[in-house]
């Protein structure tokens, strides 16, 4: 039976650290800085957030694909960690830069995101498949799915100050060579961090996912046909991804609609940052929980619980007085309970990876882990969708004076409809049918496969 060692029980998750730092500042300052920064007109704006958008997508589901047609000499997964990093921070770098005019400038940093995001996207995704790799003991997969949730939302603590303090440093201290220059060099930082936290699970799973594992492997090559299989003819895959991209929605349009709940609702814009730290704490405690939790109740019924008792609170919260103090209380209690569920999700995404291989003879763990990339990027994109839909709907207006029909548009935004798409994930979640106690069986006998 594989078993992690040490080093890994104290560090794992330490890559998400870096990894969140780093796609925090994409996520709150790239679009910022082509229209404020590198003046990009909003035409152009449009054109290169939307093709980056649909070609980060596309190279998700590639990532996984490429991951499941290479074996390298000193592993399958591991490798990606070190070689991946240094072509990320050369490209992200790159993202931040304003060369030359208008054109040039935005060709310049269309082809930074596309390519950092595609590479990014084959890292993010073999460090999670690697969990496979590490250990065959439900429990324990639990525990590393969980510290990967737990250094994301930990990292997106930090970025939530770090980044703005020093861009703004950046800013200036660079004002007379150009504003730019601010940002080029916040993304430097922020990308060599993401490159030293994978460097640091790179040398605590010395020793795990070695060559020899893939053996029998490589003499069943792994066509794009098996890759397509493994998603189209499985069941449970495909529940997973739907369920998860459903409470992510929900999950997402919370951290997107805090600014408008604040404004709104508790008529205090400052609280923002606030509710924004309560929100990713109490996800980041709730993942630290996992391993406990599914030790009790099973991945299935700990992944239900937590999603339920999202939807659970976030409606009474509706109900409730909208006191500043409570709703930060019962958001961070919501938050934590649902951050035993988004802790797991590497784990049950490993879960499917190993019951396709074992039905299948074939390793596509990597197509499969890509679903789990591909499930955050539709519920972006569909949050986005949904936020849009639903402000039109209420007839929201940034400019009126608030009303009670204003706050009790905004309260269904912020609580009713993610508590609605957790409540369907839930539904989701009650036709997944892999056990916990199947997985330590499957693995063993893939392993006298594979000898």
């Amino acid at each position: 039976m594989k078993k992690i060692n040490t080093s890994i029980k104290r560090f794992w998750g330490t890559s998400e650290l870096g990894f969140s730092f780093m796609a925090t500042m994409e996520t709150s300052f790239f679009i910022l800085f082509l229209t404020d920064v590198a003046r990009l007109p909003l035409a152009m704006v449009a054109v290169i957030t939307g093709f980056s958008g649909i070609a980060d997508a596309v190279t998700a589901v590639l990532a996984g694909a490429i991951i499941d047609k290479t074996t390298f000499k000193n592993g399958k997964y591991r490798p990606w960690l070190i070689y991946c990093p240094p072509v990320v921070v050369i490209f992200f770098i790159l993202m931040f830069t304003k060369i030359g005019t208008n054109l040039s400038a935005a060709i310049i940093c269309s082809i930074g995101y596309i390519v950092s995001h595609g590479v990014w996207n084959i890292a993010w995704t073999a460090n999670r498949a690697m969990i496979g790799s590490l250990s065959d003991d439900a429990k324990e997969r639990a525990f590393l799915s969980g510290r990967i949730a737990a250094g994301s939302s930990g990292g997106k603590i930090i970025a939530s100050y770090l980044v703005p303090v020093l861009t703004t440093a950046f800013l200036g201290l660079f004002m007379g060579a150009g504003e730019s220059w601010g940002y080029t060099i916040t993304a430097a930082i922020a990308s060599l961090v993401f490159l030293v936290t994978y460097f640091v699970h790179y040398q605590i799973t010395k020793g795990y996912d070695r060559p020899e594992e893939y053996a029998g492997i490589s003499k069943k090559s792994v066509t794009l046909m098996d890759m397509l299989k493994a998603i189209v003819t499985n069941p449970q895959l495909l529940i997973l991804l739907v369920a998860d991209a459903l409470r992510l929605i929900g999950f997402y349009m919370i951290a997107a609609c805090a600014a408008y709940y604040t404004k709104i609702v508790l008529e205090n814009p400052s609280a923002t940052s606030i509710i924004l730290v309560i929100f990713n704490a109490g996800t980041l405690v709730g993942s630290l929980m996992s391993k406990q939790i599914v030790a009790k109740l099973g991945t299935k019924k700990a992944s239900i619980l937590g999603t339920g008792g999202l939807a659970v609170f976030l409606i009474l919260l509706y109900f409730l007085p909208s006191s500043q103090a409570l709703v930060f209380i019962i958001l961070f209690v919501a938050q934590t309970i649902f951050g035993v569920a988004y802790g797991l999700t590497t784990s049950m995404y490993s879960m499917c990876g190993t019951d396709s291989e074992y039905r299948t003879g074939k390793d596509t763990k990597g197509i499969i882990m890509a679903c789990s990339s591909l499930a955050i990027k539709i519920a972006i994109a569909l949050r986005g969708i949904v936020i849009s839909a639903a402000l039109a709907a209420i007839a929201y207006d940034p400019d009126a004076s608030v009303t009670a029909a204003a706050q009790g548009g905004i309260k269904l935004v912020f609580l009713i409809i993610p508590a609605v798409f957790s409540i369907v994930s839930v539904v989701m979640f009650l036709l997944y049918r892999i056990k916990d106690s199947d997985i330590e069986k499957m693995e063993q006998e893939i392993a006298k496969r594979r000898a």
